[in-house]
């Protein structure tokens, strides 16, 4: 095998609770992630010597470049790799699609230059590329801790979820810049599903930018709205799709997507 197409997901976070800045100047977190049926393409082709990217739309420091030249130096790989990159997963909307896409690429090469990692060691080295990264290579829903790299399996819900994404763009540096910690218990998976969710950063997303406000108190009408990461996606979860297909219809900027069981890129891992 010597090219491959990949589909990368995105992901919503359910509940994203920022507990306190670590002495590596990264933050502790409990979160819930989940995959969905949104993706970016991938095409991997083995070439000699060279890596390189080419891309609908130029992202600056795109962490799939990023990602191959870790792993071509950590390995001492002397293979090299063309790939095609197709952007669907929209970018700074609190969606993971750059993470996403740099686990996709730490797991395709991983196989296409045979290197014989493991999972375990392929999440310790994603860590180096962001915190959601070890999620997209764990492939499953997870309850995370840490940085996000403690992740445990959470059994697969079937949900569906109105996604809207507003204009505005949030870088995470900005986000967490602007972010106020309050000293507040950690949340664990069993209170999360006791109380349901929150997002530290919904109140000064809020309070920063007057679209997102606008969006939560309309999509109010129909449910519980919830900013996924940092935002500036906001969704609504629904456990009945012909409801979900209903309030869609009020909203028609809006998707639907649907929560996956497993990533696509486990076929390819496990």
């Amino acid at each position: 095998m010597n090219e491959i197409l990949v589909k990368a997901p995105a992901k919503l976070n359910l509940h994203l609770q920022v507990i306190s800045k670590r002495s590596d100047e990264f933050h502790d977190l409990r979160t819930l992630f989940t995959n969905i049926d949104l993706f970016d393409d991938l095409f991997f082709k083995i070439t000699d010597e060279k890596v390189e990217l080419k891309e609908t739309e130029p992202i600056n420091d795109n962490l799939v470049l990023k990602a191959a030249n870790i792993l071509k130096k950590r390995t001492k790989c002397t293979k090299g790799v063309e790939i095609s990159l197709l952007k669907r997963i929209p970018v700074q909307k609190g969606l993971g699609g750059g993470s996403s896409d740099a686990a996709a690429t730490l797991i395709v090469l991983n196989k296409l230059w045979d290197l014989g990692l493991t999972k375990n060691e392929l999440i310790e080295l994603s860590l180096e590329l962001g915190s959601d990264v070890p999620f997209f290579v764990f492939g499953h829903n997870a309850w995370a801790e840490g940085r996000g790299e403690i992740l445990s399996k959470i059994d697969y819900k079937e949900e569906w979820f109105l996604l809207c994404m507003p204009k505005t763009q949030i870088s995470t540096k900005e986000a967490f810049k602007g972010l106020s910690l309050n000293a507040s218990k950690p949340y664990s998976y069993k209170e999360y599903s006791l109380r349901g969710g929150f997002n530290s950063f919904e109140k000064w997303a809020r309070d920063s930018y007057i679209e997102i406000d606008e969006t939560f108190v309309k999509l109010e009408k129909i449910g519980k709205p919830q900013l996924s990461g940092t935002g500036s996606a906001i969704f609504v979860s629904f456990n009945d799709l012909k409801q979900a297909e209903a309030a869609r219809k009020k909203f028609p900027n809006c998707i639907l997507v649907k929560s996956l069981e497993r990533s696509p890129l486990m076929q390819i891992i496990e």
